[in-house]
């Protein structure tokens, strides 16, 4: 059965303060996210009665467009999962080395070399999109008890101000 959040994840747009915005009619609905989404799903369900039928379209699209990309090797998958891991759990690397880990065990070595090798492709792309001409700009905010500080370069493109996040860090 499908999840009530995986089925607002799709059909909402999650705002600040546990505020969710309608994808089919743009209503903005208060919920807290501790209440399993029922509020969110009851009003699918008064006012969009077919939102069933458009989630299925939803996740039968995109499992359409990852069967496009063929099959991936399982080195390849263990790889990305490991560096998924520590990026987004921001653990150390010696990690993968660990015997408990769930995923297959592997050198440390081998996510440093993809970690570096991903960072120089963004790097690119982002050198690529940027001008020579550009300001650079710190921002600092506050989240509970963590204070972090971002480095952002600004500069105009089709009389448009565009802003990329550079860097991004906590505050010790």
């Amino acid at each position: 059965m499908t999840k009530n959040s995986d089925i607002c994840g799709v059909l909402y747009a999650s705002l600040p303060d546990n505020y969710f915005k309608c994808k089919c009619c743009g209503t903005v609905r208060h919920q807290q996210r501790s209440s399993d989404y029922g509020n969110l799903i009851s009003r699918l369900k008064d006012k969009h009665p077919e939102y069933e039928t458009d989630y299925v379209a939803h996740t039968s699209s995109l499992a359409a467009i990852l069967q496009s990309f063929a099959f991936v090797s399982d080195k390849i998958a263990n790889v990305y999962h490991l560096m998924e891991w520590v990026v987004d759990r921001n653990m150390p690397l010696s990690d993968v080395d660990h015997s408990m880990s769930r995923l297959k065990p592997i050198s440390s070595k081998t996510p440093i070399k993809y970690l570096i090798l991903v960072t120089m492709a963004v790097e690119k792309v982002i050198a690529a999109n940027m001008p020579s001409e550009l300001g650079i700009m710190f921002d600092s905010w506050q989240c509970l008890s963590e204070h972090y500080v971002a480095l952002i370069a600004m500069y105009w493109r089709n009389d448009e101000m565009n802003f990329d996040l550079l860097a991004l860090a906590p505050l010790d």
